[in-house]
């Protein structure tokens, strides 16, 4: 069976898109699901496209799989910056969630 570039885009975009959840959920970040200024939607939306685009997926995958909940993202995360401004802005978990 052959696979589409189609399949394999979308298996690439899922993959990432894994790994960008898990990384907002290790470091306590929740995204909100209520109405937010557009500035957080655009930083939020930008995440996105910064985590498809990165050239560290094996590394983040590795890192992922051994970090505690609650740490930093790690400096080569491309949305390092944007997830501890979510975090400064309240956007967080609650403890145990």
């Amino acid at each position: 069976m052959t696979t589409s570039l189609f399949e394999t885009t979308i298996g690439a975009f899922e993959e990432r898109m894994a790994l960008r959840r898990k990384m907002l959920n290790v470091t306590g970040v929740t995204l909100p699901k209520r109405r937010i200024p557009k500035d957080v939607e655009d930083k939020i939306r930008d995440t996105i496209i910064n985590c498809y685009e990165c050239k560290s997926g094996e590394t983040c995958a590795s890192w992922l799989a051994t970090a505690e909940d609650g740490v930093p993202p790690p400096a080569f995360c491309p949305n390092r910056d944007t997830i501890l401004r979510l975090k400064a802005d309240g956007y967080t978990q609650e403890p145990g969630a």
